[in-house]
């Protein structure tokens, strides 16, 4: 079997027509950008793990349209489950056209890429830090996993099971975690896919994977007091390479812009260097 590459974005807190992320950051830009960077790594599917509106943004009609002209420039998927900026049944039939069913709510997809089974998890929490996951979604998910796919399972939600490192994230993953790992355990899923932290991370819940993507948005900067937004180069997005027998993940930066000189490329380096100096230092960086 052949390695499958599976591109891995989050966050992408889009905006109102007109409107900019906080002032200052084009997130549909920096959305398509990463889309075109997908290119690069030739995707065998790519998912969205929520939050794709900000603040509950009506963006998801005009999200969908744009997800569906990249599945037909991608040759791939692109399968997405909501997050806590996206209202109920926002992530609706528009999205996940390639669906080969659905769960007890809209957002619950399966799909089959190659034998690699992926399940999308409402983990909802509109408006709320903390998700969760109700009893008519994990019997659906128990019922799913009595059958194991070829190359075993992926499964995609927005809330980590897992805690942040990040005191300033303490307490805003998911609710129940040991609802999820009771029911994976034995199971063929060979990993948890998530966003939300706006950083990118690994974990295990009780022997499962969990894989964190950094946001296409903007991503937390971990030397500061309290979440602070990060500089203009801020959006990555994640690729996982799965084969028969491991999952390997790293985090992709998303270039910007055009192509700059070698005297603006040292010039950037010097200020991201300066950028990585810890906030209490005396020196800082504009």
């Amino acid at each position: 079997m052949k390695t499958l590459n599976v591109v891995h974005l989050s966050d992408t807190h889009l905006c109102a027509e007109g409107k900019l992320l906080h002032g200052t950051i084009d997130a549909w830009a920096r959305l398509r950008a990463a889309l075109h960077a997908a290119k690069h790594f030739t995707p065998d599917v790519v998912v969205v793990t929520g939050d794709i509106a900000d603040r509950g943004a009506p963006v998801h009609e005009r999200a969908a349209k744009l997800f569906a002209k990249f599945e037909n420039e991608l040759g791939c998927p692109i399968i997405a489950v909501p997050g806590n900026h996206d209202p109920q049944e926002s992530v609706n039939e528009a999205f996940n056209t390639f669906r080969l069913s659905t769960g007890p709510h809209i957002a619950n997809t399966v799909h089959e890429i190659d034998g690699l089974r992926i399940i999308g998890l409402d983990s909802g929490g509109y408006r709320e830090a903390r998700g969760w996951l109700d009893a008519p979604q994990l019997r659906w998910l128990s019922s799913l996993l009595t059958q194991p796919a070829p190359r075993g399972s992926l499964i995609l939600m927005h809330h980590p099971p897992v805690e942040a490192m990040a005191a300033e994230l303490s307490g805003r993953g998911l609710a129940n975690p040991e609802d999820l790992a009771l029911i994976l355990s034995g199971s063929d899923v060979r990993g948890i896919l998530c966003g939300h932290f706006h950083q990118a991370g690994v974990g295990q819940l009780k022997g499962t994977n969990v894989f964190m993507a950094p946001a296409t948005s903007y991503n937390t900067n971990a030397y500061a007091p309290q979440e602070i937004l990060n500089g203009p180069e801020s959006s990555w997005f994640s690729l996982l390479q799965v084969d028969a027998q491991s999952i390997r993940n790293s985090p992709i930066p998303v270039r910007h812009g055009t192509r700059k000189n070698k005297n603006q490329i040292a010039s950037k380096t010097t200020n991201a260097t300066r950028a990585r100096i810890p906030a209490h230092s005396r020196e800082t960086s504009s």
